[in-house]
């Protein structure tokens, strides 16, 4: 994908300038980094993967400094663990509540005196790291939710009447269907094994040999149309089947994609944020899930029309159930 392999250029390019950058302006540089991360939709999904790791808590990590923080500090021992501390260390770096900035932390990976070489410490110890981690994952296999929020803005754009169509025509058989045409969109888009439950006419272990891989994305469909009785109940059912899955798999992030059929949009609040990031992620039972509706009713009101009174929530009591 060539959108992917400039995405590798810029991230090289970014990681250059701080390296070239002197103290006077490297916190500058930083910030419009980590701008530049949180902008671009690819980068954006990459850091909240990293984000859901609960392997590694940051503050714990920075409690776990005590006396050594000045002499140095010990990462965690995975790739990925050693992605997340780098990066709240980013954020720490970059937020202006710390006040802390770049040298403030290079203090912990460097003894030099001067600070242009503390720094130059600083980047090579975390900066180069995390790039180094971020580069590893860009690629065509990579980066699910970018794949799902892609198909969710071709389905409300270009394909709402098709697709409320593809569930109306045969409600019985509507849910698995849509599921099917996500599915499908993933395969295309590099993700080889987009199942949850394996399916093969020769049944799971072919298709599992054939593919290379025992890790199968954790993924669940579900139709939300109360009209016909696929109400909240039956999300909490797709809810409970995906953390089943991501317990089955031992994954420790899933997905939960609802297709709203019915004319009132659907948004999932979140009892911690009042205005969460989209895509909604809610942590239950020490694991991460993103949820994420598409609308497909070609009737529903456009967003600047809409009522917000008349807008569907959906919480994560009426996903848990608790």
């Amino acid at each position: 994908m060539l959108h992917l392999r400039d995405l590798r250029v810029r991230l090289q390019q970014r990681r250059n300038r701080l390296h070239k950058s002197t103290y006077e302006y490297y916190d500058d540089e930083l910030l419009y980094t980590f701008q530049f991360l949180t902008e671009n939709a690819y980068t954006r999904n990459l850091l909240r993967m990293i984000e859901s790791n609960t392997d590694v808590d940051f503050d714990e990590w920075v409690g776990e400094l005590g006396p050594a923080y000045g002499m140095g500090a010990q990462f965690p021992q995975t790739e990925l663990g050693k992605a997340k501390v780098c990066l709240g260390i980013l954020r720490h770096c970059v937020d202006k509540d710390t006040n802390s900035g770049a040298l403030g932390w290079a203090g912990v990976f460097s003894a030099k005196s001067n600070f242009n070489e503390k720094l130059s410490e600083f980047t090579s110890a975390v900066i180069d790291p995390f790039f180094n981690f971020l580069d590893d994952q860009v690629d065509e296999v990579s980066n699910v939710l970018y794949m799902i929020e892609r198909f969710k803005l071709k389905a409300e754009w270009f394909k709402r009447f098709e697709f409320y169509s593809l569930y109306e025509n045969d409600t019985s058989a509507g849910e698995r269907n849509l599921d099917k045409e996500l599915r499908s969109y993933l395969f295309d888009g590099g993700i080889d094994y987009p199942f949850s439950e394996p399916v093969s006419p020769s049944g799971k272990a072919d298709i599992v040999a054939m593919l290379g891989s025992e890790d199968p994305l954790v993924l669940e469909v579900k139709v939300f149309d109360p009209s016909r009785n696929r109400n909240k109940a039956h999300i909490r059912q797709g809810f409970h089947q995906v953390f089943k899955y991501a317990s089955d798999y031992n994954q420790d992030t899933g997905y939960l994609v609802i297709f709203n059929c019915s004319k009132n949009p659907l948004v999932v609040s979140h009892n911690e944020t009042p205005n969460p990031e989209f895509p909604t992620r809610i942590f239950y039972a020490s694991k991460s899930f993103f949820i994420i509706p598409i609308d497909i009713n070609p009737v529903a009101a456009s967003a600047s029309k809409e009522n917000p009174a008349s807008r569907q929530n959906l919480d994560i009591y009426d996903l848990t159930g608790g």
